[in-house]
């Protein structure tokens, strides 16, 4: 390529200045350039510029290499592990915790109902900012993956879970699936003289549903009406375990008992809670407001293709003579496609 290029070359003696044309080959002179003077110049100084500018243009070349695939070079494909293309179904979901911190608006979603591990497989979401808080819809940050990729050595006969993190996932009330930061996953029994243990088989506090299989755990602020006299709000945080196929929950309160879930957010109506597979809650914070910190709260029905969205916000009351109460309400949509939720993976689609 180079060879049929033409140089001109500038040299400077004191004030004298003169220019001599050579093909790239540094062999035939085409002509002189002469500014004030021309001065002969040393074959050897010739010589020594065509080798720079060789090894220039050889540089030059594969820095344009690293950039584009010249002709008759062929470029690998990437790697991809597993066949991520064949049909998959969500069936678990879950809040990403990949260190000591869950991420606050990372779901992992799995596709868990497969007796070889080699099928079972998840992607990562996170959900949409939206002012200073999230819309109700996601963005996928990593694609399908194997399950092994997230952690090594998860139980294959384990082809449906409770609740939890990707750190510590219930299998039921008694069993949890535990990975620490990407070691391999240990499938072991909870350890009894826990409050987890404690508030999912003890009777006292979980009621007939003790021992039985959840389906979410998290905390749900306490419900306040403004009644016609003055009353304070005083924020609680229920502990909320969910048995969605028996459409009841239980609160981490002795002798608590159990409540239907059409209770748990007075006013809202329209979620059919028997047909939920899931919850996952995602923590908000607005410093503009009183109460500051909301939740928001997302509810699955895999089947039914469909899921609902319970927001928190900041309400008032107002009482003469005395000062304004702010205190939780809670924001019902109604059902969403998933389809909204996010763009779904090639190959990925309701059960």
């Amino acid at each position: 390529m180079y060879l049929n290029m033409i140089y001109t070359l500038t040299f400077q003696d004191n004030s004298v200045v003169f220019e001599h044309v050579y093909t790239a080959a540094g062999k035939a002179k085409l002509g002189v350039n002469v500014k004030r003077s021309a001065l002969p110049i040393n074959d050897s100084e010739i010589q020594r510029f065509f080798i720079s500018m060789k090894i220039v243009v050889i540089r030059l070349v594969c820095i344009l290499g690293s950039f584009a695939v010249l002709p008759g070079c062929k470029k690998s494909d990437p790697v991809v592990p597993g066949n991520f293309t064949a049909t998959h179904h969500p069936t678990f979901v879950c809040q990403h915790q990949p260190t000591t911190a869950s991420i606050n608006g990372q779901f992992v979603i799995f596709d868990l109902n497969h007796t070889d591990n080699k099928d079972k497989a998840y992607f990562i979401a996170k959900l949409v900012a939206r002012g200073n808080g999230f819309a109700d819809s996601c963005e996928i940050v990593e694609a399908p993956q194997p399950i092994d990729k997230l952690a090594s050595g998860w139980p294959a006969e384990v082809t449906s879970v409770a609740f939890g993190t990707t750190r510590n996932i219930l299998t039921d009330a008694k069993n949890a699936i535990k990975s620490n930061a990407g070691d391999p996953w240990v499938y072991a029994p909870l350890l009894v003289n826990t409050n987890l243990y404690r508030k999912l088989n003890d009777p006292a506090y979980a009621g007939a549903m003790a021992g039985k299989k959840p389906f979410g755990n998290n905390t749900v602020s306490s419900y306040y009406s403004p009644p016609p006299a003055y009353q304070a709000y005083n924020r609680l945080y229920r502990d909320v375990v969910y048995y969605f196929k028996d459409e009841v929950y239980a609160e981490n309160i002795e002798n608590g008992g159990v409540k239907p879930l059409s209770s748990l957010f007075p006013g809202i109506t329209g979620i059919d809670w028997k047909t939920i597979n899931q919850t996952v809650t995602v923590d908000i914070e607005d410093a503009s407001t009183v109460i500051r910190y909301y939740k928001k709260y997302y509810f699955f029905d895999w089947e039914g293709w469909k899921y609902y969205v319970v927001e928190e916000s900041q309400a008032e009351a107002r009482y003469l003579s005395y000062p304004v109460v702010y205190y939780i309400k809670f924001n019902f949509k109604g059902a969403q496609s998933l389809d909204k939720f996010c763009k779904w993976p090639q190959g990925w689609s309701k059960p």
